[in-house]
């Protein structure tokens, strides 16, 4: 099994080396912390306050 990784630039959580939005396109890290799964960000107060506008898996934290 891939470990997990996030994104630098916008905290998408994948296995890839790329963000695969192709809107961010950044580099992942393994050391990251936290965990967010936005299912429906326009009813989620949550994905407002940290500005998350599409659907998916998220790092709280990323370093």
């Amino acid at each position: 099994m891939k470990e997990l990784r996030a994104c630098r630039k916008c905290g998408r959580v994948t296995t890839e080396l790329k963000c695969p939005d192709p809107q961010c396109g950044g580099e992942t890290t393994l050391e990251w912390d936290g965990y967010i799964y936005i299912i429906r960000p326009e009813l989620s107060s949550l994905a407002k306050k940290i500005g998350k506008t599409t659907e998916g898996e998220y790092a709280i934290k990323t370093r």
